[in-house]
């Protein structure tokens, strides 16, 4: 079987790396994985799992370095002469990632994939923001398999009227929901390890960026903690604002409060010891956390930048930002109490194993 390459910026702890690790695990491909910098969190992983790892310069180190590096590997062959990739995958939340498509059709790659991941251009000025309009169509053109973790993402990255093309596909970011069922023996020791005793523990999840609106979630565990003594704030992820959030918990008197994780091995048994799941995201292009949550049987409360559908049981709600900290911190207190107990999702289509079998299905129909 030809390998498929999937080309994103690197394997760390985010929620696109998480989906394509979840679709590699379960779905029987063989993956390889073209990255940028620095080893990544999930790269032993995908090692041990038979993925080969290839690190390429970023178009901003050298547009024709990295047109070079991945020409490179769309021309692999193996001992027979055979092209080693004749699918590849590119992850990306912009459309300036046509050029590692054309760089494909140019060596004869056949399945010429894009995945959305994102809604929104994260972080992006106004220019670039207009010059990913601008290139879009350039996708359509030297793609011909568009997948998105949901319409909204596909609209984006593609443009509206692909989401009538056959070639387009809504793949769920499915996550193992047995891993994720409540289990009251792990709360209890995990709760124990926390030191959370009877406390009300409200739980953020996900990398310390502005994005993930840390900021605004300090606020109202500030808020929350002034109405609830018992309050506790339980912050998972890393990044490049650990600085900042420690300095702001400093700041709001609540750092005696917080406990700082970091990165998580055991992310399903951090769930189990929250008692309530804030995803207060200015922009996500599904928000695998919120399903994490609901699968745990959390309490969930969602930022309109949230898409609707990550909302998959009645655990889930979503409020405006705009509704302010106070509102938000007044609507997490009223989770607390709610019983926690095990919540049955496998019909909701986010169970990895049958949305696995029908990424496999897709990629391999696609290059016959």
């Amino acid at each position: 079987m030809e390998r498929v390459l999937i080309v994103l910026p690197n394997l760390d702890q985010g929620g696109t790396e998480m989906a394509v690790m979840n679709y590699f695990r379960v779905s029987g491909l063989p993956f390889d994985f073209a990255v940028h910098g620095a080893a990544g969190y999930y790269e032993a992983e995908a090692e041990s799992l038979g993925a080969r790892i290839f690190r390429v310069p970023t178009r901003s180190q050298g547009l024709w370095k990295n047109i070079r590096a991945m020409r490179d590997l769309y021309r692999k062959r193996d001992s027979y002469g055979k092209h080693i990739y004749k699918t590849v995958i590119v992850c990306t939340e912009h459309s300036f990632a046509f050029i590692e498509l054309l760089t494909a059709k140019m060596c004869g790659v056949r399945v010429r994939a894009a995945w959305s991941h994102f809604s929104d251009y994260q972080g992006a000025s106004r220019l670039k923001r207009r010059l990913h309009f601008i290139t879009r169509p350039l996708m359509r053109l030297f793609g011909n398999l568009f997948l998105a973790c949901t319409k909204d993402a596909g609209k984006w990255l593609f443009g509206r009227s692909v989401l009538r093309d056959r070639r387009f596909h809504v793949i769920n970011n499915a996550i193992d929901l047995d891993r994720f069922k409540y289990n009251p023996a792990v709360r209890a020791a995990m709760r124990d390890k926390l030191g959370l005793g009877g406390k009300f523990a409200v739980g953020i999840v996900g990398r310390l960026a502005p994005v993930k609106n840390h900021a605004f979630a300090l606020e109202v565990f500030a808020q929350i903690s002034e109405k609830d003594d018992t309050a506790a704030f339980v912050i998972i992820g890393v990044g490049e604002l650990e600085d900042e959030i420690t300095a702001n918990a400093a700041r709001l008197g609540i750092t005696d409060k917080t406990r700082f994780i970091g990165m998580a091995g055991d992310l399903p048994g951090y769930y189990q010891a929250m008692d309530a799941l804030i995803v207060p995201s200015l922009h996500e292009g599904f928000g695998i956390v919120a399903l994490e949550g609901q699968a745990a049987g959390l309490p969930t409360l969602l930022s309109e930048g949230v898409p609707l559908a990550a909302a998959v049981c009645n655990l889930a709600r979503h409020m405006n930002l705009s509704e302010g900290t106070e509102a938000w911190a007044d609507v997490i207190l009223t989770m607390k109490g709610i019983e926690r107990k095990e919540i049955d999702l496998t019909a909701s289509g986010f169970h990895i194993t049958e949305a696995a079998s029908k990424f496999r299905k897709i990629i391999l129909e696609a290059g016959q």
